[in-house]
């Protein structure tokens, strides 16, 4: 979570770019208004998934074997398609399971392994909430016009391709 709501007036970045280091008001106000916006559409988004009994990674999770052909999934690929450690995606494949939104059934392919299955319930639970996220994101994008669209996915996408640049050494 991003912590500033507040994002400094370009006559502070100016006077701090002469003591840290030169940047243009306007690229870092674009740095973190993406910070602050996707800090907050996830709040938001939690908010949403709360009313389902789910978190935005539960949902994600859910999501990621609604995709797959046989809406099942190795642990280890859910946790890369989701970008988290294993441990995290055991943690959130568990309570599911408890919640039995998904099941594990064995891998026939690795007889070591097991899959993570999406159970009839967690499917319904996916169609009770689907419609709803997208009228919502609908309805949040609605007012965009198509090239500004374009313009900041592709401006995202960037910052987003560049963000290894942060915990360079």
């Amino acid at each position: 979570m991003f912590l500033l709501k507040d994002l400094p007036e370009d006559r502070y970045v100016e006077r701090f770019s002469q003591k840290y280091g030169p940047i243009e008001p306007k690229r870092l106000n674009l740095f973190l208004t993406v910070l602050r916006s996707g800090s907050d559409l996830l709040v938001e988004l939690d908010n949403f998934l709360e009313r389902f009994g789910l978190t935005h990674g539960r949902w994600i999770t859910l999501v990621l074997l609604m995709r797959e052909p046989d809406v099942s999934a190795r642990p280890a690929t859910l946790a890369e398609k989701q970008g988290v450690r294993r441990a995290t995606m055991t943690g959130l494949t568990q309570r599911l399971e408890m919640d039995g939104l998904v099941r594990r059934i064995p891998d026939d392919e690795d007889g070591r392994s097991v899959r993570i299955c999406l159970t009839e319930a967690g499917a319904d639970l996916l169609q009770a909430i689907m419609p709803e996220y997208y009228r919502r994101v609908g309805d949040m994008t609605a007012g965009i016009p198509d090239e500004q669209v374009e313009a900041a996915t592709m401006a995202i996408n960037e910052l987003n391709g560049r963000a290894d640049l942060l915990s360079a050494p």
